[in-house]
C-alpha cells in the first residue's frame, strides 16, 4: 500500500513539474532562439509565450526585442568627433534608435554575435556617420535643416552595413553640436555679430513696419473720418426727406380731418334743420288737424265730454244782484266761456 502511495505521489509531482520543466517562457519584450543538441539553432524566432522544451536537448536564449540606443554623448566622452570640409573638429551627441530585424533574431545566435553585435552595431554606425557628416561645412552644421538632411541621407547607408548583423536602425537624432574650445569662441563671437547683424535688421523692418503701420493708420482714420461725414450726410438728408414726407402726411391728414369734419357738421346742420321743420310741420299740421277735428260737431261734443270729464266744481257764490251776473252766466255762449275756456 505504501509503495502504491509512493508511486500516486510521484505521478503528481511529474504533472505539476513536468509543464515547467518541458517549456520555455518567452517574457515581453523578449525574443526567443532554441538550440538543439542535434539540429543546431531553429531557423525561426519564438515570439511571447510558452514552447516546448525538452530538458538537456534543448538550449534557448533569449535576446531583447524592443528598441536599442546608440547614444553618442559629450557628458560622458563618447561624442562622435566628425572633421568638417575645412579641417575643423566637430563633436556630435545623437543617438540611434534601432532593433533586431523580425524574424532574423537566430541568425545573430547562429552567427556568433549574441554577445558582440550591440558593439558591432555601434563601430559600423561610427564609421558610417564620420564620413557622411564630413561632407559637412561648418557653417552647415549651424543650419538645423541642413543638419537633418545630412542625418537623413545617412540612414539608408547605414542600414545597408547593419543588415549583416540583423539589426535596422529608424532614425539618427541629431542633438547638438560642439567645436573645440578656441573654435567655439570665434564662432560664438561671429555667431554674436550675426545676430547682432540680423537684430539691426529686424529693428531696421520694425521701424519700417511701425512707419507704414503709422501711414495707413492715418489712411483708415481719414477714411473713417470721411465715411462718417458722409453717412451723417446721408442720415440728414434722409431724416430731412422723411420729416418732410411726415409734415406732408400730417397737413393732409389735418386737411381730411377738416373737410370730413365741415361735411359733418354741415350735413349735421342740415338734417337737423330738416329735422325742425318737419317737427314744426308736423307740430302744426297736428295743431290744425286738432282745430279741424273739434270744430266738428264731433269735435265740439268730445270737448265738451272732456270739459265735463276734467271740470271740478267748489264752492261757487252767484248774486243775481251783481250787474256782471247776466253777462258771465245769463247765456250758453256765457257758460261755454266758462266751462270751454273759449
Amino acid at each position: 500500500m505504501k509503495r502504491v502511495l509512493n508511486i500516486v505521489a510521484a505521478l503528481v509531482l511529474f504533472i505539476f513539474l513536468a509543464p515547467s520543466m518541458c517549456m520555455e517562457r518567452i517574457g515581453p519584450g523578449r525574443i526567443g532562439v532554441r538550440r538543439s543538441l542535434e539540429g543546431g539553432v531553429a531557423e525561426h524566432d519564438f515570439t511571447v509565450g510558452y514552447h516546448i522544451s525538452v530538458p538537456m536537448w534543448h538550449s534557448w536564449y533569449q535576446l531583447d526585442g524592443t528598441v536599442h540606443y546608440l547614444e553618442y554623448n559629450t557628458s560622458q566622452n563618447t561624442a562622435l568627433d566628425v572633421r568638417t570640409k575645412e579641417n575643423n573638429v566637430i563633436f556630435i551627441d545623437l543617438t540611434i534608435p534601432y532593433r533586431i530585424i523580425d524574424g532574423e533574431a537566430w541568425r545573430i545566435v547562429r552567427e556568433g554575435f549574441v554577445e558582440s553585435y550591440e558593439d558591432k552595431v555601434k563601430s559600423t554606425a561610427t564609421g558610417i556617420l564620420r564620413e557622411a557628416l564630413a561632407e559637412l561645412s561648418s557653417l552647415d552644421v549651424q543650419q538645423p535643416e541642413k543638419r537633418v538632411a545630412a542625418a537623413n541621407k545617412a540612414l539608408p547607408t547605414l542600414n545597408k552595413a547593419l543588415e549583416q548583423y540583423h539589426v535596422a536602425a529608424t532614425h539618427v537624432v541629431i542633438r547638438s553640436i560642439g567645436f573645440r574650445e578656441q573654435y567655439e569662441s570665434k564662432l560664438q563671437n561671429k555667431q554674436y555679430y550675426i545676430v547682432q547683424g540680423r537684430l539691426d535688421e529686424a529693428r531696421q523692418r520694425e521701424l519700417a513696419a511701425k512707419q507704414e503701420t503709422e501711414t495707413l493708420e492715418k489712411v483708415i482714420v481719414k477714411d473713417i473720418a470721411l465715411k462718417r461725414e458722409e453717412w451723417n450726410k446721408q442720415i440728414e438728408e434722409m431724416k430731412s426727406r422723411f420729416e418732410l414726407e411726415i409734415a406732408t402726411i400730417e397737413a393732409e391728414s389735418t386737411r381730411y380731418e377738416r373737410a370730413r369734419r365741415a361735411a359733418a357738421d354741415a350735413a349735421f346742420s342740415e338734417h337737423k334743420a330738416e329735422g325742425d321743420l318737419a317737427e314744426a310741420m308736423a307740430s302744426a299740421l297736428g295743431q290744425r288737424l286738432r282745430a279741424e277735428a273739434l270744430a266738428t260737431k264731433a269735435g265740439k261734443t268730445f270737448s265738451a265730454i272732456e270739459a265735463v270729464r276734467r271740470f271740478k266744481l267748489g264752492d261757487v257764490t252767484l248774486n243775481s244782484s251783481d250787474p256782471q251776473f247776466l253777462y258771465q252766466f245769463g247765456s250758453m255762449a256765457a257758460w261755454r266761456r266758462f266751462f270751454m275756456g273759449d
